[in-house]
């Protein structure tokens, strides 16, 4: 059902109607009332409301749990729950001043109402269970106190009174699941969950709560789930050096930055506090052992012939990574044991997640490879209907976009499984290389859950196209089957655009076009004299930010969402100038160029926004948070331009069309964008590998388990963000590992021009020396040593950071395009750089006549033709 507004009630009562004191609630006339009985969410909705109510008037109401022996408050009361769980509210029913709540009951609809009875006025905040009546408590403050929540802090105007006068709302949600998940890289603190501590975790849990949240994930590694299960076989590692299964310089070093006995602690905490709000977490089960949840070696040393899979074919290479013998039952058994203790001492079996055999291939063939994985699938449907015959179980899609599964093969997996104990958990549904959900005949025909993949660990900036995004969830809204809307991604807290888009449209899918979604954006989290030029400038930015996708299918997107401007030394993505390439890259850079028109101004008005003196929107750390990402994100689309561009002059010098002052100037460009980059970053601790680490320090014992900092954390901790898989916008990385790489690979090219080798360019074998290098020196050195001063906030710091990106990404824009046109005019006076490209021009033989197409300075470009100097 759709939200709905319900008109207030006249009531009557013994054949007289009762008046209600009309006017707003001021803090000291009210008293929050909670239920005898229920779930832990119906008191923490009390101390919630508590909490928001001081933090908005600044005085306290007070909260009781309602008894029927005492007698009633005197003044307003707000019941928190329904009549299944309030007293007070089955009495106003039973004496008819309210005919029925309208809400389904153990679901999460909810229902906030005001009635007047007996001279008082009653609010009535009351869900169809205690999760769904939080949520009623976080929506009256949106609604009547113009509260707005973010993941990075609340939006809380003060007042003096809060207004509930009048106001009846039935909510229900479209989709039934709701959530995300939370990955197990390792890197910033702000990105990547396992740096998280209690604290942090809880302000987490409670915001996917003010989201109307449902569902989340853990995939943050498993701690020490092996070390419950199995006591007397698998030890703790060593808490003060690496531990002995990891792998430098990889992020297959899980060494635990605490101790693996307080994150195994802190799991138990995070998991009841989710638990206690009622938020769904799944639990694992069938062939769990992956990278971020490997076997410890001990095991397999405690138990020499325990059998595991002996040829796979492709995927991770490690023992500790490897899935038991799927033929044994003693490997099921033990895969069962992990489950049943984290379902013992963590979780709840409410519901079932497997993802199969992810990410592998296995046996002589794709037949054989196809029949062990469906029959993983059929074995963990078999182990858990043993033990628990009706829990939910998610099948995750993952495996199927890229390791020997067809359609066909989809499609005939899930006509064997029953659809009303299973659904499709579809994290794929935004790839842009499929429509996975039709292409696997799962759309009406099979339960499933639009997921949203987003990115990669390395995919820190805003990101979407909502030209794919937008019109697949209109169709998942329409068909009945699909049960949920999330977002799966392996990074968390990259685009709080994203994350406002999930939060609205997985409730009431009203908001998926970008219009109305920017305008949702920018008018609950800027103040109202900024919103509207927000509002703007988002539109503006978001042609830039769309302009990479995963798996994109757009000319060589494809790379370029692998970001190799962070990877110059290990990759080719530059190098490769093949004649059937040089098209798609002419192509891509044209598109980027176009995504990027706005940006200058975007950046300029950023800019503007930051005044030389006195209070301004920078002092909001959520507009100055925003500002960052919109300027980082451009840098980095901007790089990847100026890459392409320099890798078309390369070829063009090389093929004779060029001289060598292009590249060189090509060169220069990258050089500065870089800097321009580490400027940005260097204003917020948000991307400081430092600030991180720093941040372990700040967690409290738990349960008296220590949290003890591995003196080994650093370097795990460089290991997780250096490595190429993980590589991003990390500042240390950008200021001296980035840069240095660049430095090297611009020599390289230009010493090349120098000795005028003009054979095809080929990534040289000296840049794994050069690489490994630069590496060194990284691990060499302390973060402190390599860490930016402190973050300045002043505004000065901010605004040159803004300008000068917006100067070079305009100088980017600026540089002539060339096109050709029969047309002979005469030309204008041309400033330096474009009269050395128009030398070069005439030099390898274009025509007398030649048209030079400039790209906007104004409201329309300019075209010129050329006399030949």
């Amino acid at each position: 059902m759709n939200f709905r507004t319900i008109f207030p009630l006249v009531v009557f009562v013994a054949g007289s109607m009762l008046l209600a004191a009309i006017g707003p609630a001021r803090a000291g006339t009210i008293t929050v009332l909670t239920p005898p009985v229920g779930e832990k969410a119906y008191p923490i909705a009390g101390d919630a409301l508590a909490e928001l109510w001081e933090q908005v008037t600044g005085q306290r109401p007070v909260v009781k749990a309602w008894e029927a022996s005492q007698d009633l408050p005197k003044g307003d009361l707000v019941l928190i729950g329904s009549d299944a769980v309030h007293p007070l509210v089955r009495q106003l029913i039973r004496q008819g001043v309210l005919e029925s709540l309208g809400i389904q009951y153990g679901t999460d609809d909810y229902r906030l109402v005001c009635l007047s009875h007996q001279g008082r006025r009653w609010l009535i905040l009351a869900g169809g269970c205690g999760r769904s009546t939080l949520y009623a408590v976080y929506d009256l403050f949106r609604r009547r106190a113009g509260v707005e929540y973010f993941w990075d802090g609340d939006v809380i105007p003060r007042r003096e009174q809060i207004d509930f006068e009048g106001l009846d709302v039935l909510e229900q949600p479209h989709f039934a699941y709701r959530g995300l998940r939370y990955f197990a890289h390792r890197g910033l603190h702000r990105f990547q969950a396992e740096h998280w501590d209690l604290d942090d975790w809880k302000r987490e849990i409670d915001w996917c709560v003010k989201k109307r949240f449902n569902l989340f994930m853990l995939r943050t590694g498993i701690d020490d789930l092996f070390q419950r299960a199995f006591p007397d076989e698998v030890p703790y590692p060593p808490t003060d050096a690496k531990d002995p299964d990891g792998v430098d310089r990889s992020y297959d070093d899980r060494t635990s930055f605490w101790t693996l006995r307080y994150r195994g602690e802190l799991r138990r905490q995070v998991l009841q506090y989710a638990r206690d709000r009622g938020l769904l977490h799944p639990e694992d089960a069938g062939t769990i052992t992956h990278w971020y949840s490997h076997t410890p070696s001990s095991f397999y040393r405690s138990r020499p012939d325990f059998p595991v899979i002996r040829d796979q074919r492709t995927g991770y290479s490690l023992s500790t990574h490897a899935i038991w013998d799927i033929e044994s039952q003693v490997t099921w058994d033990a895969y069962w044991k992990l489950t049943e203790t984290h379902i013992r001492q963590f979780g709840e079996p409410r519901m079932f997640h497997t993802i199969g055999m992810a990410e592998r291939t296995f046996g002589g063939d794709d037949r054989d490879n196809l029949q062990r994985k469906l029959y993983v699938y059929r074995k963990t449907q078999q182990k858990l209907r043993e033990h628990y015959p009706d829990a939910p179980l998610l099948i995750a899609s993952w495996d199927f976009i890229g390791w020997n599964w067809n359609d066909r093969d989809v499609n005939r997996l899930l006509s064997e499984f029953d659809p009303r104990k299973t659904i499709l958990l579809d994290y794929t549904a935004d790839c842009a290389r499929k429509v996975t959900y039709r292409d696997w005949g799962v759309r009406e025909h099979f339960p499933w859950i639009f997921g949203i993949f987003h990115g990669f660990a390395r995919n820190s900036d805003v990101h979407e196209d909502f030209e794919i995004l937008a019109p697949r969830l209109h169709e998942a809204a329409a068909d009945k089957m699909c049960q949920g809307l999330v977002l799966w991604s392996e990074i968390s807290h990259n685009d709080t655009f994203m994350l406002e888009y999930l939060g609205a449209n997985s409730w009431q899918p009203r908001e998926l076009e970008l219009p109305a979604a920017v305008a949702r954006y920018c008018r609950t989290r800027y103040s109202p004299d900024l919103a509207g030029r927000m509002e703007t400038l988002w539109s503006g930015f978001l042609d830039a930010s769309q302009l990479l996708h995963w798996f994109d299918d757009r000319g060589e997107s494809q790379a370029w969402f692998g970001e190799p401007q962070y990877r110059l030394l290990a990759t080719s993505a530059f190098l490769n100038l093949s004649a059937e390439r040089l098209p798609r890259l002419q192509a891509d850079l044209e598109r980027f160029r176009s995504g990027l028109a706005a940006a200058p101004e975007v950046l300029a008005a950023l800019a503007s926004e930051v005044p030389s003196g006195g209070r301004g929107p920078q002092e909001d750390p959520r507009w100055r948070r925003d500002a960052l990402d919109m300027a980082r994100t451009i840098a980095n689309r901007a790089l990847l331009a100026a890459f392409i561009q320099a890798s078309l002059e390369m070829e063009n010098w090389r093929t004779g069309k060029a001289d060598g002052a292009a590249v060189r100037q090509a060169a220069e460009r990258t050089q500065q964008l870089m800097d321009a980059l580490a400027d940005v970053l260097a204003l917020s601790e948000d991307f400081s590998m430092h600030a991180s680490l720093q941040h372990l320090a700040r967690a409290q014992p738990l349960n008296e388990v220590a949290p003890t900092i591995n003196p080994h954390s650093e370097r795990t901790l460089k290991s997780n963000a250096e490595n190429s898989y993980c590589r991003s916008q990390h500042y240390e990385l950008v200021r001296h590992v980035y840069r240095s790489e660049l430095d090297v690979f611009w020599k390289w090219v230009l010493s090349k021009i120098e000795a005028d080798d003009k054979t095809p360019w080929k990534r040289p074998a000296e840049f794994s020396t050069s690489a490994k290098q630069i590496a060194d020196a990284f691990y060499d050195k302390s973060l402190a040593a390599t860490a930016m001063a402190p973050a300045p906030q002043d505004p000065a710091a901010l605004a040159s950071a803004l300008t000068r990106l917006g100067e070079l990404v305009k100088e980017l824009l600026h540089f002539p395009r060339i096109t050709f046109s029969d047309t002979f005019q005469s030309v204008p006076a041309m400033e330096r750089p474009l009269e050395i490209a128009v030398r070069g021009l005439w030099r390898n033989g274009f025509p007398a006549g030649a048209m030079v197409h400039f790209p906007p300075v104004g409201p329309t470009p300019a075209t010129h033709a050329l006399t030949r100097p």
